[in-house]
């Protein structure tokens, strides 16, 4: 960033403090490109200036220019990734910047804190509000020209179902699939079914979601088979579905699949006449501990061991967590 970067937000929304950038909508839509002599420079000496910028620094200068919002993402768009909360209306970049949309029933503001790396985008509340956390994102994603690679919804509350437009929004703006999704919430069917069947996920999916028995949309498992870790709670799974599963499993349909948790109260029904039993994968035995990934570290407590075709080893144990949830530990040694 340095002193030039300060120097330049200041010239721009006349701001006397270099960590905090306060400005009016009428401020943020006057400013032209002429009046920046940065923006004149030729393209090469431009794209030096853009390293030294942080990635909100670059959203709010694309906001003023044309010409920067379409070579932001020269400077690097594969150093980039975009995380969204839907709940929480807010789009994170890297991990470590942050974009809040914020609804306002006064004269809106936008602000930049540098502290807290979190950029503050009001705007006025209306009947139309769900659209701009996705208009946001839109621009964010043509700004930087990187995916969404991470997505979650986990507001457990009565409220409108604006996750699924912004997930719709997501999967047409990109053909990557997402790394992550997670959703904890009251859902629609219609929603939820849409979302299993149009969502791609490589590594992990986490759905624990209240809606009526009868309404929740049938699973097909394979659905997941690129994943790595996957989670499904009340999910109303039925037993010869899991049964299923296990047989695709055995078969290396789950070729990425490290660990698994499903919970369902359709497992409390009869077992007899399925191909593994639950009082085998209840018994106790050696504690193991599988790592997910750097945040992510489950430990198996016993259950009983099964083996793939191609020599993979794994381990079912159920009732471990709660009542009615199996879990499947695959283990790469």
């Amino acid at each position: 960033m340095g002193l030039c970067c300060c120097k330049l937000l200041k010239a721009i929304f006349d701001s006397s403090n270099p960590i905090y950038y306060p400005y009016t909508l009428t401020q943020f839509s006057s400013v032209s490109a002429k009046k920046i002599p940065l923006l004149r420079l030729p393209l090469l000496a431009l794209l030096e200036v853009y390293k030294s910028l942080d990635p909100i620094e670059l959203f709010i200068l694309s906001q003023c220019s044309k010409k920067v919002a379409n070579c932001v993402h020269i400077v690097g768009s594969e150093k980039w990734k975009l995380s969204v909360d839907a709940g929480k209306q807010r789009i994170n970049i890297n991990d470590s910047y942050k974009i809040n949309i914020i609804e306002s029933y006064q004269k809106p503001t936008r602000r930049y804190d540098r502290n807290l790396k979190t950029f503050f985008f009001e705007y006025q509340k209306s009947k139309n509000s769900e659209l701009e956390f996705r208009k946001v994102l839109s621009q964010i994603q043509f700004i930087f020209r990187c995916p969404v690679t991470s997505f979650e919804y986990t507001v457990w509350c009565i409220s409108d179902q604006r996750w699924s437009s912004v997930l719709k929004c997501i999967v047409q703006n990109q053909v990557q699939p997402l790394e992550s999704f997670v959703l904890t919430r009251t859902s629609k069917t219609k929603d939820l079914e849409w979302a299993l069947q149009n969502v791609k996920v490589t590594r992990k999916i986490f759905i624990q979601t209240y809606t009526h028995v009868y309404s929740f949309p049938r699973l097909n498992l394979t659905m997941f088979k690129s994943c790595k870790y996957i989670e499904l709670q009340l999910s109303w799974l039925k037993i010869c579905a899991l049964n299923g599963f296990i047989e695709e499993w055995i078969a290396g349909k789950f070729p990425n699949l490290q660990y698994m948790l499903v919970g369902s109260d359709d497992f409390k029904e009869c077992w007899c006449n399925h191909m593994f039993k639950r009082e085998e994968m209840k018994q106790l035995g050696v504690r193991r501990t599988i790592v997910i990934d750097e945040k992510r570290l489950v430990e198996c407590t016993g259950g009983c061991d099964i083996q793939a075709d191609n020599g993979t080893k794994a381990t079912m144990q159920m009732d471990r967590v709660s009542r009615n949830t199996f879990e499947l530990f695959v283990w790469n040694d």
